[in-house]
């Protein structure tokens, strides 16, 4: 049995990830395997069980336990923990630093993210169009900053197709009986963004058990939805010192509305344009 002994850091390595990038070379064959895996996994460990990394690794359940064991932990579950506490601390919201070149360093990561943008196929982005024009209903699901968003989605897909709503996921989960009306031919438009939200996870894999179809708009991160989203599309979020930046999934709605309407020649735009004239929505 390969022996180590628990990690060895200094007050400046205190993470989880930190300890085992500086022993793994200290350790076994099969240790330095485990480890590896969940340094390359980090973001994925919150959400992954003893037996699905060992599955991954074809090694068996108990060897992830007991390399949790010789590196200082009680067991995996453990070290889970504690690498979701550090995840949590690493990818919160930041506090501010100096005030140099805030301006400057802003624009130059918008510039970068829709620069990015441009690389998704289109085959993907039109993939997604058509599931949102096809659907029967189309549920936009989204908890604390990333239910904004889906307001936003909610009120420029609604433009041209009837039976869009957008859903907090947190009061989702405070009234699951709204999943009854879920069917399979409906999609859920879901976005997350890290620090996933635990109310959006469950809530999605819910609708996924009713056979909803998941769209998943999320960040560059390991959302937890990944596996069972039937499409995903991961946006660049690069900000600022403080905020991730939301200006590339505005811009995908936006896209993705534009398709929509494409796919639906219009959609009812037209009739409810006239309805906003009759009812005076407008000044002009």
């Amino acid at each position: 049995m390969t022996s180590v002994s628990p990690l060895q850091t200094s007050p400046q390595d205190t993470t989880a990830m930190a300890m085992l990038r500086s022993g793994v070379e200290n350790f076994g064959r099969r240790d330095q395997q485990i480890a590896r895996y969940f340094i390359d996994h980090a973001e994925e460990i919150p959400f992954l069980s003893a037996g699905e990394i060992a599955e991954a690794l074809r090694v068996s359940g108990a060897a992830i336990t007991r390399f949790s064991q010789r590196v200082g932990f009680e067991g995996y579950p453990h070290l889970q923990r504690v690498i979701r506490q550090d995840l949590r601390a690493t990818l919160g919201m930041k506090q501010p630093g100096g005030q140099d070149s805030v301006v400057a360093r802003f624009w130059a990561s918008e510039r970068s993210n829709l620069e990015t943008l441009q690389d998704i196929p289109e085959a993907r982005l039109l993939a997604f169009a058509r599931a949102i024009a096809a659907a029967k209903q189309v549920w936009v699901v989204g908890a604390r900053s990333s239910y904004g968003i889906s307001l936003l989605a909610e009120t420029i897909l609604a433009s041209f197709r009837p039976w869009v709503r957008a859903y907090s996921a947190d009061l989702l989960l405070s009234r699951p009986e709204q999943l009854l009306d879920a069917t399979s031919e409906d999609v859920v438009v879901v976005f997350t963004l890290r620090r996933y939200s635990r109310a959006t996870t469950r809530m999605i894999r819910a609708l996924h058990e009713q056979s909803v179809q998941v769209l998943l708009i999320t960040d560059q991160g390991a959302s937890p939805l990944s596996k069972i989203a039937h499409q995903c599309l991961q946006l660049p979020t690069q900000g600022t010192d403080v905020l991730a930046s939301l200006a590339p999934f505005v811009s995908v709605i936006t896209l993705l509305a534009s398709l929509v309407a494409h796919e639906l020649d219009g959609g009812h735009l037209k009739q409810a344009e006239t309805l906003n004239a009759e009812f005076g929505v407008y000044e002009y």
